[in-house]
């Protein structure tokens, strides 16, 4: 073998390793850029949990997404990060005056609690110590929690230590004529007007409390509603103020729980990305190195080939400095692959994090998106609520005044209500509004919104529907829940509707318009009930 073929070989031989240096320089920079997706992924879904705090944040956050989605330049992203970060400061200051805002109501309910006569004294030097620990402005909503837990038990106390007077603006006492039988002594000589007891029912009906604090609720509701002496009542309420504490202490448990692994989260990805990007400028400093020295290497040995003399020269040559070449290759391979499974380790570091993070955020959007529909449904009967009827309409508003259509409102009231509350109980009451809710459901179009408005009056809103159409529906409804066979304590009772209709105009607001509906409905009462009644 010649020495011509030789050099040939360790030619190839050093080509070979070159194109395995340049094979595994795009291998990092793909790893590289793999990361760099995972970070701009994840920076989407942190703006996501952002999402519900502010309309224009919201659709700030979601430019953001799509500037990182569609790979937008540095500039275009770091404009739309100055305008989010002038909201985010906005949203601090809001959250300024809602703490001062907090603070100033926390003091006053607590120096009102003072000034109540016949508090005990044990009772008055706590509280006088809680508004002391007050007396400065907290940093933040979530400290004014426990405050807030503590106050509300020195209220129960003092509902427990003046259970013989009637609190003044929450429970109006209505005398009982005395009688001989009466003991002086008796406990159960006051009771609590009907509707004051019935408002408060309704109240608590569209508390969205969790599922096992709901029963505890209903429970409540229920014994509040069948026992109206001052003594039972006051107990009720104090039982109702403790299962809301409750609550509320399971839901800021679990958003500090999440809250936390969040924040510890974050710090260990900011952390990983702080290292990984020093850790690439240091290992892209010491690369351009090699690759200087390579270069100088190959240089140099181009240069022996050219100034030699003989062929026995040119071999030594570079023989000796395809050594060198060849140790530079080894050390940049060893190198390179130092620095690949460097990235590869914080890599699957952050990947695990996001991913755990990801679960924590997926079980806690679940939870709102409960609590979400929960403030929107009537506890009693599972429809819509007061507040997402009046969100669901004030949007069909806006869309009618947009581009008119045929919208139109009804709304329900079931005739003689107080009568069946007050002959067989609100027991029986309550059973009725769960079937005349399902009975209605049952009987109107499928893309109709069917809610309860409050007591016993339900709303209808009707949307692409003729006045004939609309009207055939609702007499079919009113016969439908005419003929139902109620039963209260063997007594068999007719149960009715009077239903008032109208079409929304160009020049209505909501306001008009409901005005409008609830007049008509009236009007059937007045007419003599049983009877729908539309209105242009």
């Amino acid at each position: 073998m010649n020495d011509s073929t030789v050099a040939k070989k360790q030619l190839v031989a050093l080509k070979r390793k070159l194109d395995g240096a340049i094979e595994s320089r795009s291998s990092l920079e793909d790893d590289f850029n793999l990361h760099s997706n995972l970070l701009i992924q994840f920076i989407s879904k942190l703006s996501l949990i952002s999402k519900g705090i502010d309309l224009e944040l919201d659709n700030r956050l979601a430019q953001l997404r799509t500037l990182f989605t569609k790979s937008a330049p540095i500039s275009d992203i770091q404009e739309k990060i100055l305008i989010i970060s002038k909201l985010l400061q906005q949203h601090s200051l809001t959250n300024e005056k809602n703490i001062s805002h907090m603070h100033e109501q926390f003091n006053q309910a607590g120096e009102s609690l003072q000034k109540i006569n016949g508090l005990p004294s044990n009772l008055r030097r706590d509280l006088r110590a809680l508004l002391t620990e007050t007396k400065d402005s907290k940093d933040a909503l979530i400290q004014y929690v426990p405050l807030l837990s503590q106050l509300l038990s020195f209220y129960d106390h003092a509902l427990k230590a003046k259970s013989s007077t009637p609190v003044q603006g929450l429970l109006q006492p209505k005398k009982i004529i005395d009688t001989p039988n009466k003991s002086s002594n008796d406990h159960d000589s006051t009771t609590f007007d009907a509707s004051i007891l019935e408002k408060i029912s309704v109240s608590l009906s569209s508390l969205p409390l969790s599922k096992g604090h709901t029963n505890e609720l209903l429970a409540i509701k229920k014994k509040l509603m069948a026992d109206q002496s001052s003594d039972e009542v006051l107990h009720h309420l104090i039982d109702i103020f403790d299962v809301i504490v409750a609550d509320f202490k399971d839901e800021k448990s679990s958003a500090e729980h999440f809250l936390t692994n969040l924040s510890a989260t974050l710090t260990t990805v900011q952390s990983a990305v702080k290292e990984t990007i020093a850790s690439q400028k240091s290992s892209q400093l010491t690369n351009d190195k090699i690759n200087l020295k390579l270069q100088g290497q190959l240089t140099d040995m181009t240069g022996s080939v050219e100034k030699a003399l003989s062929l026995n020269q040119v071999k030594e040559d570079i023989n000796e400095k395809l050594q060198c070449i060849a140790s530079t290759l080894e050390q940049k391979s060893k190198f390179e692959q130092q620095n690949h499974q460097q990235l590869a380790n914080k890599l699957n570091e952050m990947s695990t994090k996001v991913e755990q993070l990801e679960q924590q955020s997926k079980v806690f959007e679940e939870k709102l998106a409960e609590q979400q529909k929960k403030s929107m449904q009537d506890a009693l009967t599972k429809l819509a609520n007061r507040a997402a009827f009046d969100d669901f309409f004030a949007k069909a508003m806006v869309r009618f005044h947009h581009k008119p259509f045929e919208l139109a409102l009804a709304v329900i009231d079931i005739d003689d209500f107080k009568k069946i509350n007050d002959t067989y109980g609100h027991t029986a009451g309550d059973k009725t509004l769960q079937v005349i809710a399902n009975s209605i459901v049952k009987n109107v179009s499928k893309d109709v919104f069917v809610g309860r408005y409050g007591g016993e009056e339900f709303v209808l809103i009707y949307s692409k529907t003729q006045v004939e159409t609309l009207t055939d529906e609702l007499n079919n409804l009113n016969k439908y829940v005419a003929r139902l066979p109620f039963k209260f304590k063997s007594n068999k009772v007719s149960i009715t509707l009077s239903i008032g209709a109208t079409h929304i105009k160009s020049d209505d607001n909501i306001h008009i318009a409901f005005e409008r509906a609830d007049q008509a409905m009236y009007k059937a009462k007045k007419q003599g009930k049983n009877q729908v009644i539309y209105t242009k």
